[in-house]
């Protein structure tokens, strides 16, 4: 009885198992599959094996399959070719760019596509509001020449509205504000609002919040409650509990869709023009329409005026006189937002250009000239391609290659010169260059996340140029050496009904 039990126990391991051998012609990575009568792919054997990996035999190497497919179960009788690709030295990938979103390049980018709000801090970093993906936030600080610091997520319906003290970044929603510190983007305070309608626009000075509301101004100092809110023209729509008594303004200032603040001066723009509160509003006579402004040195201000639907960037004083005035070309990005500098003669501005984005920081040398401090672009990748041989943000309707095909170099066992098609797949685990069948041949990258890919041939014999992007940026890649890529047949494997001996044939050992 014992001798039975022994028995079975014997041939049931070695029905379950295969050796099997193999040459190689050449050093390098072994990818090998199994493959069934219809030729799928049904289990990976080995994905870019060492050599060491493998047993050696009389031969060439050995290697063992289970009768299994990649999720572990037995595959049903039959036979199974064993087959793979030998990849050699010579295969090379190089990470050549990032492209359509310069900040990809910053240390530290967390990833976004489209800024929403942007302020200019004193020392010249961004404290950035930026969209990762449809209906996220985040909240990061990035500077010219330490690149991002730190970011932080943000709550979806926090509004594109970012106010700045001297320590902490305002973010406010419909119903809390929330200081977030500027030294690591921490949280470090959350209050509730209960506002009535939502702010159309947000300013802060060291020591309290304006928000502008469609009755009013609400003033909500920085470490107070709610009820300690007021609205400054008096309004009926605050949400204050303890109000003073209405002030006595000259004009009340219509809805403000712009505003910046110090410790001094509240300022303002709205659909009727510029106003300015020192104790109490008053107008700022403009020769155009306004619409976004940044308090700059003292007794002046920076704003993006529009002249015949063409926005530009201009420099006045409190008073209304233009200092200067920057007109962007026709084919130049129009200024949308501007922020500036309190103690130097510096501002930055949110352009739009056809499909993107760009932030540029100006600043005045002590010659008097403006000059570009630093400048980001962000394209909107989400149908990048190859056009006319080169990488483009939107390839529209241009057909993209599936696959590209090489000749393979000869093979020194058989005297074979080969054809292989190579394509992309990517996963959790990154993206790689495959066979039409699934073999993985070659790792391109570990990043995780890749929404689109696009390949094409490159200029030199084997090689290819591969775009990969996460709805963020994308990369680049040069891919050479694909013609250093040899076939492997390894025989094929009889796989037994159950509780018979499997027979194998092709490269396996008697």
């Amino acid at each position: 009885m014992k001798t039975v039990c022994f028995l079975a126990v014997f041939l049931v391991a070695w029905a379950a198992q295969a050796d099997v051998e193999f040459a190689i012609p050449d050093d390098g990575r072994i990818t090998l599959g199994v493959f069934d009568r219809t030729g799928r792919l049904v289990r990976t054997l080995h994905r870019l094996a060492r050599q060491e990996e493998f047993r050696i035999g009389l031969n060439g190497l050995v290697t063992d399959w289970d009768g299994k497919n990649d999720a572990g179960e037995a595959l049903p009788a039959g036979r199974y070719h064993l087959r793979g690709y030998l990849i050699g030295s010579d295969v090379r990938v190089s990470g050549e760019a990032f492209l359509f979103n310069d900040f990809a390049g910053d240390d530290g980018f967390p990833g976004f596509s489209l800024i929403r709000d942007f302020s200019l801090l004193e020392n010249g970093d961004l404290l950035l509001l930026a969209e990762p993906q449809p209906g996220a936030l985040l909240l990061a600080r990035v500077s010219e020449d330490r690149g991002f610091l730190w970011s932080s997520a943000a709550p979806p319906d926090f509004l594109p509205l970012v106010a700045v003290n001297s320590s902490a970044a305002i973010v406010i929603s419909p119903s809390e504000m929330r200081l977030r510190s500027l030294a690591d983007g921490n949280e470090i305070s959350a209050t509730p609002l209960g506002a009535r309608a939502a702010p159309v626009a947000l300013a802060a000075n060291g020591s309290d919040v304006f928000a502008s509301l469609p009755g009013g101004i609400a003033s909500i100092a920085l470490d107070s409650q709610p009820a300690a809110s007021q609205i400054l023209d008096g309004s009926e729509a605050g949400r204050g509990v303890a109000r003073p008594p209405r002030e006595t303004l000259t004009e009340a200032p219509a809805l403000l869709t712009s505003m910046d603040a110090d410790a001094s001066t509240l300022i303002g723009a709205s659909a009727d023009g510029v106003w300015i509160r020192k104790k109490v509003f008053s107008k700022v006579e403009m020769p155009s329409a306004v619409r976004s402004l940044a308090l700059g040195m003292p007794g002046t201000f920076w704003f993006i005026g529009v002249e015949k639907d063409a926005p530009f960037v201009g420099q006045a004083t409190f008073g209304g006189e233009i200092l200067r005035t920057l007109f962007p070309a026709p084919d130049d990005p129009k200024p949308e937002k501007i922020r500036a500098a309190r103690a130097a003669e510096k501002f930055a501005v949110l352009e739009s250009l056809p499909g993107g984005q760009r932030l540029r920081v100006m600043a005045r040398s002590a010659g008097g000239e403006w000059t570009i401090e630093w400048e980001r672009t962000i394209l909107n990748s989400a149908s990048f391609g190859f056009v006319d041989g080169r990488p483009c943000a939107d390839a529209g309707g241009a057909p993209q290659e599936k696959d590209v095909r090489f000749r393979l170099k000869e093979n020194l066992l058989t005297g074979q010169k080969d054809f292989l098609s190579v394509r992309v797949a990517s996963d959790g685990s990154g993206s790689r260059l495959v066979s039409p069948d699934g073999l993985p041949l070659v790792d391109v990258s570990s990043r995780q996340g890749i929404l689109r890919t696009a390949i094409r041939r490159g200029s030199s014999s084997g090689s290819l140029r591969f775009l990969q992007g996460n709805g963020s940026f994308v990369e680049e890649f040069s891919v050479a050496g694909l013609d250093d890529i040899f076939p492997i047949d390894a025989g094929e494997v009889d796989v037994p009904p159950p509780a018979t001996s499997p027979s194998a044939t092709g490269h396996l050992p008697r």
